[in-house]
């Protein structure tokens, strides 16, 4: 067949419910706009599309949010199969999301068969219907153009998304799906053979299923797998049997049925027999989160908060969870580093390492054993596993863990054979499935028993690689400035969390002051989850508690003056946010000249929840993003000089945190001209990229550095106002005392002192107010509460 120009500009997706809906909220969410269709109800006159709508409204009142703003719903259009079907001739995809049946799916694509175009791309999302099965008795052009697409649920936070080809696809057509999963749905793409279940559910079912066997067997409670399965072992909090419940049980049960049907020969076929006490669950309609009861139950009583309960695995019913404790895991959490806990755990000679020992030992062997079969590399393996599950390493990077740790690799797999993929990586390769050469991590292929380079996303960038191709140019504790190449920095924060503290503020007066003499454009930005948390509370905490209030004031300074620096640079200055940027983060952010964020980034001002105001220049850049600068004021642009300052304190008031990048837009904490990347690991590429046609404008004129700008705000008048709003509030119940206090600080600083509306104020004389609202708040026995609060339970505290 001759190769087919493929483009995405509008999609179809049928079948509105869970996945379906969620599907097109990401499009949606990426600017793609769709057409959401679903059955006619018997018997249904009035409204048609009731079934589509319907699983719309539940997208946007989905919890985790489904869309990055609501306002993206826009681009979901609903129809119904009966009516609507001959729209789909329009579109460039059809995503296919019903019910898992295949008699069904089979019936719907030879109506669709009649209405494609020769470049109509078609696709299932099923979860593990083989992709030869689909397409029996379809014709050529059918055949060439589809493919499983299998996204993740939920799929706007779950990066995984699998590709299932057949021998009939176009050869075009994978690598173009795979460029759009990566680059316009942000997704982590891998590439399954055509077998059950695929990949990740095939070795994660397995995975799961042995192990509740265990628990059965062996007499360990819910709670004691989840605790001892969880974070500890490099897994999420949600472990084993929580995960189930969010996937739901039926979805397990259907899963698991699946792959006993269709994968007779598997060696460990007898595991995806469900345990009787699952079937009993979902025969009584236990069916996980989306029931309400599953393993775990929450009951919610009247005036106190709701209790978790969890099933008894023997009886069936449910009693208090209760907290357990092993001196393996009370070891591990010692440790930040995944590798260091996971060891921990498997080396332990309690309870919690027998277990971790047997279920690491059976995912293993099953992963090693059935890799060849399922995908065409090792690294899809591990892919799959980390992007689909949250897991912090992938199958083969747990065998590397131990076969660098011969005692535990021997204590874990004790009287077990090791898997002949494992034997021959020792015997034919260099001992672990993966090794670093020149700074480039390769993976050992086990079809031709070689070193291959990991494939990453074209352009890629990583800050490990450049350091180890000696590309530091200078670092401190708590930053480095690393060489990205044509004339771009980074500056990285590595402290934990990214809490912002002397070193960084140091670091950023170097890279503003030596960066120029040695490159054109500057990028803030790092490889860790989160941009940054704030600033260091500890030691501020500390300061105030020790009444030093010099050493306070000379730290909030610094970072005011570190942020002007970023702001007034002589070249241009790009942060590339992802995760949280709260308090200090966000400020360093909106003193930046630009930002590209990734798509999910949650920021914010946060300063109230720990009895502060923002102190880093977060006032006064809201302030000017909401129109206070004079320019505005005289343009008439802002509706008086009120006007900016009421809303700048409606969002720091409240300590709002945007649910996405696109929020942040809206909140005005990111600029309607920055940036959004959907894919992390393309984030420092794009990042480089807007950074080098910022210096190749200024290099032609066309970009120039900041220059100061003054404000007009409302002073005295507009203050009472606000405090009249907060005094309210207060006289409700609606906020404490101390949040009042808190509240007429950020007011004052907002509405500009004691300043005229008719005299203009510099930034730095904002700033000079943030400071001083600030340190008067830390002499607050309450503040200092709160702040320690934050600091032993992560929580704020209502004071």
């Amino acid at each position: 067949m001759t190769t087919t120009q493929y483009q995405i500009r509008k999609v179809g997706v049928i079948g509105a419910g869970v996945m379906g809906a969620a599907i097109a909220a990401h499009l949606a969410n990426v600017g793609i706009p769709s057409l959401l269709l679903d059955i006619v109800p018997p018997d249904e006159t009035k409204d048609r599309d009731v079934v589509a709508r319907t699983g719309l409204e539940k997208a946007l009142k989905s919890k985790p949010a489904a869309f990055y703003t609501k306002r993206s719903a826009q681009l979901v259009t609903i129809g119904n199969i009966e009516d609507n079907l001959q729209a789909l001739a329009e579109v460039d995809w059809i995503i296919e999301a019903v019910v898992e049946r295949l008699d069904i799916k089979q019936a719907l694509y030879d109506r669709l068969e009649k209405i494609l175009t020769p470049q109509t791309i078609i696709s299932s999302n099923t979860s593990g219907l083989p992709a030869h099965m689909l397409i029996e008795g379809r014709g050529p052009s059918f055949r060439a153009n589809f493919l499983i697409t299998h996204f993740f649920n939920p799929v706007r936070y779950m990066p995984l998304l699998e590709l299932v080809p057949t021998a009939d696809t176009n050869p075009a057509l994978l690598p173009f799906m795979r460029q759009f999963g990566t680059e316009v749905l942000g997704k982590g793409v891998v590439i399954c053979k055509d077998t059950p279940n695929f990949i990740a559910n095939r070795i994660g079912v397995y995975g799961f299923l042995s192990t509740i066997q265990r628990a059965i067997d062996e007499g360990y409670t819910v709670g004691e797998v989840d605790t001892i399965l969880g974070p500890s072992m490099g897994r999420p909090k949600s472990a084993v049997f929580r995960t189930a419940d969010l996937s739901g049980l039926d979805t397990l049960v259907h899963v698991a049925d699946n792959l006993y049907q269709n994968a007779p020969e598997d060696p460990w076929r007898e595991t995806f027999k469900v345990p009787e006490v699952v079937h009993q669950m979902v025969s009584e309609g236990r069916l996980g989160e989306k029931s309400g009861q599953g393993f775990y139950k929450r009951v919610k009583q009247p005036g106190s908060p709701s209790t978790i309960l969890a099933l008894n695995l023997k009886t069936l019913e449910y009693s208090a969870s209760e907290k357990v404790r092993y001196p393996s895991i009370g070891a591990a959490r010692n440790y930040d580093d995944p590798d260091q806990r996971i060891l921990t755990i498997l080396n332990g000679d309690d309870r919690a390492s027998v277990l971790a020992r047997e279920t690491t030992a059976d995912s293993l062997i099953y992963a090693a054993t059935l890799a060849p079969n399922i995908a065409s590399n090792i690294v899809a393996v591990d892919e799959a596993m980390r992007w689909g599950f949250n897991f912090d390493l992938g199958s083969f990077e747990v065998w590397d863990l131990l076969l660098k740790n011969p005692s535990t690799l021997e204590k874990t797999f004790e009287g077990r054979e090791l898997p002949e993929l494992v034997r021959r990586v020792r015997e034919q390769g260099q001992g672990t499935f993966y090794i670093d050469s020149a700074g480039q991590r390769q993976y050992f292929d086990f079809t031709k028993n070689i070193y291959k380079p990991v494939p990453v996303p074209t352009g890629n960038i990583t800050l490990p690689a450049l350091k180890s191709a000696n590309r530091t140019v200078h670092k401190n504790e708590s930053a480095t400035l690393i060489d990205m190449g044509d004339g771009v920095a980074c500056l990285e924060f590595h402290t934990k969390m990214n809490s912002i503290d002397e070193g960084i503020i140091e670091m950023i007066h170097y890279a503003v002051e030596e960066g120029p003499k040695q490159f054109r454009a500057l990028v803030v930005g790092n490889d860790a989850a989160d941009f940054s948390a704030g600033a260091n509370l500890f030691l501020v905490l500390m300061g105030a508690r020790q009444g030093a209030w010099a050493m306070i004031e000379n730290a909030i300074n610094g970072l005011q003056q570190a942020n002007q620096r970023l702001k007034y640079s002589p070249i241009p200055v790009v942060a590339a946010p992802t995760g949280r940027a709260l308090g200090g983060g966000c400020e360093i952010i909106m003193h930046c000249n630009h930002t590209r964020a990734l798509a999910e980034s949650y920021i914010g001002l946060v300063e109230v929840g720990v009895g502060v105001i923002p102190a880093g220049g977060g006032c006064k850049e809201l302030l000017l993003r909401q129109g206070a600068d004079i320019e505005h004021q005289k343009a008439g642009k802002t509706g008086g000089p009120f006007t900016p300052s009421r809303k700048a304190f409606e969002t720091i008031a409240l300590a709002t945190v945007s649910t996405s990048a696109v929020e942040a837009q809206e909140l005005r904490f990111l600029r309607k001209t920055d940036r959004l990347s959907v894919n992390r690991a393309v984030l420092l590429r794009d990042a480089k990229a807007d950074a080098i046609k910022l210096a190749e404008a200024q290099a032609n004129g066309q970009w120039q550095p900041a220059k100061p700008q003054d404000m007009l705000l409302p002073g005295p008048g507009a203050r009472l106002v606000l405090e009249q709003q907060v005094d309210n509030l207060l006289l409700t119940g609606k906020v404490s005392e101390h949040d009042a206090v808190v509240a007429r600080h950020l007011a004052r600083v907002l509405t500009g002192g004691n300043c005229s509306p008719l005299a203009p104020l510099s930034e730095q004389q904002v700033l000079d107010l943030e400071r001083e609202a600030f340190l008067s708040l830390c002499g607050m026995e309450k503040t200092q509460d709160r702040m320690q609060a934050i600091l032993m339970t992560g929580k704020p505290l209502r004071n």
